[in-house]
């Protein structure tokens, strides 16, 4: 008996698949760093701010790794006027404002400002997250209910 090799594309589907997962979980590594090297910044004492440079490595590393599953699992989909897209190009922005925000430690006032808007823009890119995982989650409850398990 010969066991038949799974189509091309649903190789490729699975390994999108396990791209995102892992760019998932890359972004919820990612927020306490950001968070941290922002409250390191702004609000320890010198003995925090001398991690400052190390968490601010760690972000940087962990923001491109972010993206560029991001990328992997999307692409650069064709502008539209939904949710989706709007959440895959506002984490695009946000990875640029990570990096800028976190790369101009000593340009005040626009290190503020562009951290101000990092924020706003984590605001509201965990929102749609949570949004999509919400999705996602009611519909592995609905494979599982129509396979029986």
């Amino acid at each position: 008996m010969t066991t038949l090799a799974p189509h091309p594309a649903a190789l490729a589907l699975r390994r999108r698949q396990r791209a995102g997962v892992l760019g998932r979980r890359v972004g919820w590594l990612l927020l306490p760093l950001v968070i941290a090297s922002t409250a390191a910044h702004y609000a320890g004492g010198a003995t925090l701010q001398a991690w400052t440079p190390y968490l601010v490595g760690a972000v940087a590393v962990l923001n491109t790794l972010h993206i560029a599953l991001s990328v992997y699992v999307f692409g650069l989909v064709a502008p539209r006027r939904s949710l989706k897209v709007l959440h895959i190009y506002l984490g695009y922005l946000l990875g640029a404002l990570i990096w800028a925000s976190q790369t101009n430690l000593d340009r005040e006032p626009l290190h503020t400002w562009l951290t101000v808007a990092m924020f706003a823009a984590i605001g509201v890119h965990l929102l749609l997250a949570a949004r999509y995982a919400a999705r996602r989650r009611a519909a592995q409850h609905a494979v599982a209910a129509l396979s029986g398990r």
